[in-house]
Order: structure tokens, then C-alpha cells, then sequence
């Protein structure tokens, strides 16, 4: 298979998660028993779907960005737990489950698939376009992940309080997604010039990128708490 065939037939099946994450998110919100299950479950479909593909096609790249993916969501833990223990804004109770620090058992997964979707989304536009490339990759992570902020409540996976937002978004979550997203399509980009030490060093900096990324927004939008 050539590399532009590859190339065609990865972005594919990246974009069908991102569809079949948005159906079923939007079709949970007509699910009262949802809880942490639900997002557990996606979050495994997700993965069988692109491991599938990386097997099927043995696709290395495919691999070393789930692995990417993972290792972001191990180090965003500490993102979820500033903003559970010192914004007092994120509220994961209300889906229940067991929990990884201050965070629900699944929300690493749930970081792989989204660091999955936008690296790879972003490298793609980096390739046609540079930095514009970049930002324009960012503005997708702030359209697009505050659809999941929003029916998080609804479907009873998490919810915030005490904060600037827009309906149920936060101010500081569109504005941290924007460097979310950006931060993830340039460290993509590493990942498929480097080795499987290169894509764990990334996976830090993504996790950390990700924490850093809330700080600032948070600053910007609702001033830093100080609490006595």
C-alpha cells in the first residue's frame, strides 16, 4: 500500500471516531441510566476500531500515536486534579465508577482517543499549511470539545460550577481546547519522525501541555483562586 493510500485510509477511520463519538454522545443524552459505563464502553470501542486498523495494516504510526494518546491521558491526571482540588470548577461525582486520583477510571482513554483525533487531525492540516495549519486545528478543538462539555451534564459524566461559562461551557475550557488542540497537532508531528522514545517523551509534554493549557485559560477568563 503507498503511503498516500495509508495516509488517505488512517485519516478515515480517525474521522469515523470522531462521528460515531459525536452520534453516540448526542444519542446518550435520551439515556437516564447513563453513567461512567457509557464513557468507559466508547472509549474501548474507540480503541478495538483503531487498533483493528493498525493491525489490519500494520500500521506503526497508527500504534505509536494510541500510545501518544494514553500517555497523555496518564499525565493529564494532574490537569483534572488542579481543576477538581484548587478551582473547585470540575465535578466528576455525578457518573459515579471507580476513580484514578481525582479523575473517573476512563478519562485516560478518553484523552487518548481525543489526543488521537486532533494529533493526527492537526499534523494532517500542519502538513498542508504550516502554522495556519495549527491554529486552524485549534479552532476545531474549541468548536468541537465543548460539544462533549455540554452533554457531559446530561448524560452524567461530569459538570461544573462556580465559573465563567457559556451555557454549560466554561470560558476557560474553549480557550484551553484551542491550546489543547494545537499543542497535540505539533507534537504529531515528532511522533512520526521519531522512535517509541521520542513518542513517550511527547506523551509528557502533551499531558503537561494539556495542564499548562488550563492554567493559562483559567487565568485569562477567571483569574487564578487563592484560597485561605
Amino acid at each position: 500500500m503507498s503511503s498516500a493510500v495509508m495516509e488517505r485510509n488512517r485519516l478515515r477511520v480517525i474521522l469515523a471516531t470522531v462521528g460515531v463519538n459525536i452520534t453516540v454522545v448526542f444519542l446518550l443524552g435520551f439515556a437516564p441510566w447513563s453513567d461512567w459505563r457509557t464513557g468507559l464502553a466508547l472509549n474501548l470501542f474507540d480503541n478495538a476500531l483503531l487498533i483493528a486498523f493498525a493491525i489490519r495494516y500494520g500500521d506503526v504510526f497508527m500504534l505509536r500515536l494510541l500510545a501518544f494518546g494514553l500517555g497523555v491521558g496518564i499525565v493529564e491526571l494532574t490537569a483534572d486534579a488542579w481543576l477538581v482540588d484548587y478551582t473547585r470548577t470540575l465535578n466528576y461525582t455525578i457518573g459515579g465508577g471507580p476513580m484514578l486520583w481525582r479523575s473517573p477510571i476512563w478519562m485516560p482513554l478518553a484523552w487518548q482517543i481525543v489526543t488521537v483525533q486532533f494529533g493526527y487531525i492537526g499534523l494532517r492540516l500542519w502538513d498542508r499549511w504550516g502554522l495556519a495549519g495549527l491554529f486552524a486545528n485549534g479552532i476545531l478543538g474549541a468548536i468541537n470539545i465543548p460539544f462533549y462539555e455540554e452533554m457531559a451534564r446530561r448524560i452524567q459524566w461530569w459538570q461544573y460550577r462556580d465559573c465563567r461559562m457559556v451555557s454549560f461551557t466554561p470560558h476557560y475550557i474553549i480557550v484551553g481546547e484551542f491550546l489543547i488542540a494545537m499543542a497535540l497537532g505539533a507534537l504529531a508531528a515528532r511522533i512520526r519522525a521519531g522512535s517509541w522514545g521520542t513518542t513517550l517523551l511527547a506523551s509528557i509534554a502533551g499531558g503537561l501541555a494539556i495542564f499548562v493549557a488550563y492554567v493559562v485559560a483559567f487565568a485569562l477568563t477567571d483569574g487564578l483562586p487563592v484560597h485561605r
